[in-house]
């Protein structure tokens, strides 16, 4: 009788452990999947001086298809936002991107638990690298 309770004890701390290891791991990906959406609208709007709305659009939906909540804009806070903004490389003028990203129910709660929120958040500032062609 006591060699199976402790073999239940065991097996419940091995379940518990490679569980823990396998929402940690899920959380981590979830977590370089949204740096790496990041990254990405960011080259391309320190490019292109703005954040052009089909570019947002593009990202949103590909973060929508990863069932993260977009229903809110998740790009408030970035500048500029139209082409009449745009910054400019021969100006100095700075882009700045700033995205919010409610990820799965599962990565919410380890985000809670490491960082104290509940979505990822990512905001940078760079220098433009759009030259206007009538400079």
């Amino acid at each position: 009788m006591l060699k199976t309770k402790v073999f239940f004890i065991c097996l419940s701390v091995m379940l518990i452990l490679f569980s823990a290891i396998a929402a940690y791991e899920m959380y981590a990906m979830e977590r370089a999947i949204a740096r790496s959406i990041y990254a990405d609208a960011f080259d391309d709007m320190q490019d292109i001086g703005y954040l052009e709305p089909l570019l947002a659009d593009y990202y949103l939906q590909k973060m929508g298809d990863l069932g993260w909540d977009v229903s809110l804009d998740v790009f408030s806070g970035s500048v500029p936002r139209t082409e009449g903004l745009r910054a400019r490389k021969e100006r100095d003028e700075m882009v700045t991107l700033t995205l919010t990203v409610r990820p799965s129910r599962l990565s919410q709660w380890m985000h809670l638990f490491v960082k104290g929120e509940t979505s990822f958040h990512f905001t940078g500032s760079r220098p433009s690298e759009y030259f206007d062609p009538g400079w």
